[in-house]
């Protein structure tokens, strides 16, 4: 067992989803403060909120490219549904969230209009009408401009679509609830992360350690879904990493972990536009230096979520060489542990392994040759490859298992 707050995990790892073309954002942030706020004043507690919560702080992850964040930046979305179906799908994925993967898919579900869940008016959760609103008042909301002087055109927008867009009932809670200044003041306030867990509430709570495998999985299959070409990758990555682990003598709590932070090894990479990531020919030196903040990314997220666990550790140093010239952190191998190490080995195989855009997937002669090459040369652990290599007929079957479970994932569309 370990003890985790598992509210302010799902904050830490929600940060993947608000990196677009400016930088890293605070959507979800402030989605997920002004539905708690909005969903207390309308009467829930309890699990409610928990759910509300929930489904708040990972509302978009449905949208994975840049382009598909973009579009939703905009008040009147042409096509709001195609990420809501895509965010239900993942989260459907993991059972303790199935009334959250429903809220998912109805959060942009209009009021009156027609909706391609056939739903409206109050069949439409009141969890998702609330997000609705929540993430239409944050999109009108202007970095550029002081807040304050921002409240009443806001208001009047949201106003003018009560009993269309928006639920009306909820509209006039609004009016009440975004009444005082501190409403807006807490939007972009520094302290933003503060208050939020404060309305959210949780705690530190004792889990077993398989219990950070589903929400793990959700967020793995967001971060494959940018790319086709990545489309199992983090699944690769970790079953690998945990057939490695198993032969280097890892005992079953810490196969788990291992797993948990081969899922979540490119979380980072989420902040990488997608014409990098699939670029068919060579990266210049500029798109290059954008690639090496993945892992920095993977590891500032992870870090706060996991304390006193080396799952950060294990994800984020997959790119380190044990003779010091991997990136972003310049470790050696004095630094670098052994699950680490094995994490860099199940990486690059699974990289290999995979078509990519700019070659097919390699025969296991060219993978061992290649591997086996950079333990010469002083980048990767020997103990790690040989296990690999020493595992050629399982690997395969694995691979093959996993090909088999992962076709038809869902994804938007080059992994190094």
């Amino acid at each position: 067992m370990i003890t985790l707050d598992p509210t302010r995990m799902l904050l830490n790892l929600s940060t993947c989803l608000d990196f677009t073309r400016r930088g890293m954002g605070r959507h979800h942030r402030r989605v997920a403060l002004t539905a708690l706020r909005l969903g207390r004043a309308a009467g829930m507690g309890g699990r409610e909120l928990n759910e509300l919560y929930a489904a708040a702080i990972i509302h978009d992850a449905g949208a994975v490219t840049w382009p598909e964040k973009a579009a939703l930046e905009e008040f009147e979305v042409a096509d709001p549904w195609t990420h809501c179906r895509r965010g239900y799908e993942f989260a459907s994925g993991v059972e303790a969230l199935g009334a959250v993967a429903e809220i998912i898919l109805c959060h942009h579900d209009r009021w009156a209009d027609p909706n391609p869940s056939g739903r409206c008016r109050e069949g439409i959760p009141l969890a998702a009408r609330i997000i609705h609103l929540a993430d239409r008042v944050n999109v009108l909301v202007n970095d550029d401009q002081f807040i304050l002087d921002q409240r009443e055109g806001i208001l009047a927008r949201i106003k003018e679509n009560a009993g269309r867009v928006f639920d009306p009932d909820l509209v006039a809670v609004f009016m009440d609830v975004a009444r005082p200044e501190s409403f807006w003041l807490d939007l972009v306030t520094a302290c933003l992360d503060d208050e939020l867990l404060a309305q959210a509430g949780g705690g530190k709570t004792a889990v077993d350690e398989s219990g950070l495998l589903p929400l793990a999985r959700l967020f793995s299959r967001v971060v494959d879904a940018k790319s086709p070409f990545t489309c199992r990758h983090s699944a690769g990555v970790a079953a690998v990493a945990v057939f490695l682990a198993g032969r280097l003598g890892f005992d079953a709590r810490e196969r788990l972990l291992v797993e948990t932070a081969g899922l979540l090894h490119d979380l980072g990479k989420l902040s990488v536009p997608e014409q990098i990531l699939e670029k068919p020919g060579p990266l210049t030196n500029e798109e290059f230096n954008v690639i090496k903040q993945h892992t920095y990314y993977t590891y500032r997220l992870l870090a706060p979520g996991f304390p006193g666990l080396p799952v950060a550790e294990w994800a984020a140093y997959h790119h380190e060489k044990l003779n010091g010239r991997g990136y972003p952190f310049h470790l050696n191998a004095e630094m670098l542990c052994r699950g680490a190490r094995l994490m860099a080995v199940a990486d690059i195989f699974t990289a290999l392994k995979e078509d990519r855009p700019y070659r097919p997937g390699l025969s296991w002669p060219e993978i061992e040759r290649i591997i086996f090459n950079q333990v010469v040369t002083g980048g990767l652990d020997r103990e790690a490859a040989e296990a690999l290599s020493g595992g050629r007929r399982e690997l395969t079957e694995i691979w093959a298992e996993l090909a088999c479970r992962l076709d038809g994932t869902p994804h938007a569309g080059r992994q190094v």
